[in-house]
């Protein structure tokens, strides 16, 4: 055999892109998922990174507000049980101040609750006590204003009377054990910032979750086609010169290299 006719990996694979009608798709195809599965590589590590530094901060957030291990209310969970607290002192500030015609009259007295006890609880994260101490001495004042007023009737006859101070007086109570509770509530709830960080480390969490997915995805079907490039590649090879193994390692390295070459130019996402 003439020395320029020898068979060299160029030149069979050469001639098998031009002779075989799959030889060129099943190059393209191995390109092109070669291409997708370093695509999705760099995804993943990039999406690895976003969740990583957002566990991060969430983390040192979560100890910056809990410096001495001290658990906090999650924030949705919180808010729900704060509404419910909270509806119960509208209908029990219903009950102590005469019925369904105060409703307005109700619901300010509510509010002042409310308000009172989140004063508690900013005076609480402030270990403020002689303040702490002064709300709630003026809590249990206006529970004794709110049980007189309710003792109060148009016809004061005594039996009526004591029935309705009774009332009045569990009613009070019950009000107090609300309002202490959502002070307590308030001065162990997270902060919204806390609860955005959260999600955002969630979110990134999800993504990088499903970036991993589609980079097995997608480096299953580059191995997949890959493998049906260089099987023809060495079908081909082998069929020309079957003794010689350094030439069949050669081609085969030669169609490998190939479809790894075209991924060099891809733009990083470092």
């Amino acid at each position: 055999m003439r020395p320029d006719h020898l068979p060299t990996p160029a030149r069979i694979i050469g001639e098998l892109l031009l002779d075989h009608p799959e030889a060129p798709s099943l190059l393209a195809r191995a390109t092109h998922w070669r291409s997708l599965a370093v695509w999705s590589a760099a995804t993943t590590r990039r999406k690895l990174t976003a969740a990583q530094a957002a566990r991060l901060a969430c983390e040192e957030l979560q100890h910056l507000l809990e410096p001495r291990g001290r658990h906090l209310v999650n924030f949705a969970a919180g808010l729900l049980l704060l509404l419910v607290l909270s509806a119960g002192l509208a209908i029990l500030d219903l009950m102590e101040l005469g019925g369904l015609r105060t409703v307005l009259a109700a619901l300010a007295a509510t509010a002042v609750w409310l308000t009172g006890a989140w004063l508690g609880a900013v005076a609480a994260r402030q270990r403020r006590w002689t303040l702490v101490a002064a709300l709630a001495g003026a809590g249990v004042l206006v529970g004794f204003l709110l049980v007189a007023l309710h003792g109060v009737g148009p016809h004061p006859a005594w039996p009526a009377v004591g029935r309705r101070a009774i009332f009045g007086v569990l009613t009070g109570a019950f009000i107090l054990v609300l309002t202490a509770g959502a002070a307590a509530l308030m001065a162990h709830l997270e902060p919204a910032s806390l609860m955005v960080a959260r999600r955002r480390w969630h979110r990134a969490r999800a993504a990088h979750e499903a970036a991993a997915e589609t980079e097995h995805a997608d480096a299953q079907a580059a191995a997949i086609a890959a493998e049906a490039w260089l099987g023809l590649v060495r079908a081909r090879v082998t069929a020309i010169a079957a003794d010689e193994d350094h030439l069949v390692q050669a081609t085969v390295a030669l169609a490998a290299a190939l479809v790894g070459d075209s991924c060099s130019q891809l733009p990083s996402l470092e």
